[in-house]
């Protein structure tokens, strides 16, 4: 372990996605990469071996939810203090992690960044915080180390906002989650294969007392359902919960 913090990233099946978002990475955290049963030949497991991630795999899908649960035990049993769960289709800017630990210094337990695509998360999107006449959206938004500089110039001596959930695409959380996991050895609750297990964990959180933020100054940018889309599951995305092959 170099680092106290633990970056997971999910993935299923595309290496692409997983290529750009570490190499987008710079911030000194330790990775794991948590895989959905993808098949060896696609070189997710040579990619991590590689550039020296932690790497796990499974022998036959079972779901995004699944995978966040691998991921928090690794989290757990390794002993790191402060965890960030991410999708892999997302592209990180330099320092975006910096507002996400102070924050969950302060008695936060959940943590959300700034993103493009927040999904129902309106309370997430980046046009709410940055809302320059010169900046047009999305094509702007792409370009998320300027982004991410802006928040912080705009922000940083307000960079915590309340709110009752986080997108599931990317949250941060310290050892102190432990209290609102859904078992010993889940922090979300299995039942719910690929969808609804961050909101789950937020009702929780809430209420048991804790609190949930989005740090203003920390920016994701997310390729919003890139491996549902790149999969064909685009026509059925009513059907989400079902396993990728």
């Amino acid at each position: 372990m170099k680092s106290k913090i633990l970056l997971i990233l999910t993935t299923a099946g595309r290496l692409h996605w997983l290529k750009n978002a570490t190499a987008s990475l710079r911030d000194p955290l330790d990775v794991l990469v948590v895989d959905d049963a993808t098949p060896k030949e696609v070189g997710i497991g040579d990619f991590c071996k590689e550039h020296e991630f932690h790497f796990i795999t499974k022998s036959k899908p079972k779901g995004l939810t699944d995978t966040w649960n691998i991921g928090y035990r690794f989290f757990k049993e390794k002993g790191y203090t402060y965890c960030i769960l991410s999708n892999d289709d997302v592209r990180f800017p330099d320092g975006f992690s910096r507002g996400l630990i102070r924050a969950l210094n302060t008695r936060c337990h959940l943590v959300g960044p700034i993103t493009n695509a927040s999904g129902n998360a309106l309370h997430q999107w980046v046009r709410r915080f940055v809302r320059s006449p010169k900046w047009s959206y999305p094509e702007d938004f792409k370009n998320f180390d300027r982004v991410q500089e802006t928040l912080i110039k705009q922000y940083k001596d307000t960079p915590l906002q309340p709110c009752d959930f986080v997108n599931g695409f990317c949250f941060a959380f310290s050892i102190a989650i432990f209290q609102f996991a859904f078992s010993p050895t889940c922090l979300f609750d299995p039942k719910n294969t690929n969808v609804d297990a961050e909101l789950d964990l937020a009702q929780r959180v809430r209420s048991k007392g804790g609190n949930i933020v989005v740090c203003r100054t920390s920016y994701v940018y997310h390729q919003k359902m890139g491996t549902y889309r790149e999969l064909g599951w685009k026509k059925i995305f009513g059907q989400r919960n079902r396993l990728w092959r």
